[in-house]
């Protein structure tokens, strides 16, 4: 979910090469047709699913369009683990905050991903599978300007540790809890850069690299859920 963004393509690459079977879900057809194409790995383009969070019905789009890639008598079997990289990052001055803007951050954020899980909790299950999301380390060091989509990472953050309850031992489900990884505003503004550089203990923002060698690793982690790893923070 969300493999269109900076963050999901770099991850949808990583899991591509290691040889997994890959589907892409995100909004925007094209930006997915030409990651599919570009993850190519000799086995075809990978499978994809378009829908928009923002709709009622984008989980059962996804869901649907899962079983149309992978029908359950397929050979390749179900889904095993699920990447939550939504990528929307709306700034919202508090002065210009609306019920629309928390209603819609919520729901791309926040409801969407849960019910994916919910929905997709049986194949999860039987795969023995996992569940790793991309949050953000201003849930716990707020930052300005962003009140709607601070408030959703905090919501799914407390949403999928509890899921992690619901759904062990069979389904692991952990947070990959994000610095700084990019931010093209600051790229332009070299005080700006250094200012939110700082924020971190280690000076620096991270890089896409280093985002997906963390979500690799508690793919992985076969004795770990509910846990949040910070990275960059």
């Amino acid at each position: 979910m969300g493999a269109t963004g900076r963050l999901g393509v770099a991850i949808a690459e990583a899991v591509a090469d290691r040889g997994d079977e890959v589907v892409l879900t995100a909004r925007d057809p094209n930006k997915l047709e030409q990651l599919a194409a570009s993850l190519d790995r000799g086995r075809g383009p990978a499978q994809l699913v378009c829908a928009d969070l923002t709709h009622r019905d984008a989980v059962t789009q996804i869901v649907e369009g899962l079983r149309a890639a992978v029908p359950p008598t397929d050979e390749r079997g179900s889904v095993d683990d699920i990447v939550l990289a939504c990528g929307p990052f709306p700034r919202t001055p508090f002065d210009d905050l609306r019920r629309e803007d928390l209603e819609r951050t919520m729901t791309v954020h926040c409801i969407a991903p849960l019910l994916l899980v919910h929905a997709l909790s049986g194949d999860l299950a039987k795969a023995k599978g996992a569940v790793v999301a991309l949050g953000d380390a201003g849930t716990t060091r707020p930052y300005e300007h962003h009140v709607a989509y601070l408030t959703a990472k905090g919501a799914v953050k407390t949403g999928l540790r509890a899921l992690a309850v619901e759904l062990a031992p069979d389904v692991r489900v952990n947070i990959v809890e994000l610095g700084i990884v990019a931010d093209p505003e600051a790229d332009a503004d070299p005080l700006r850069q250094h200012r939110l550089a700082t924020r971190s203990q280690l000076g620096r923002f991270g890089t896409p690299e280093e985002v997906v060698h963390v979500v690799l690793s508690l793919l992985d982690a076969t004795w770990a859920t509910g846990e949040i790893w910070g990275i960059g923070r």
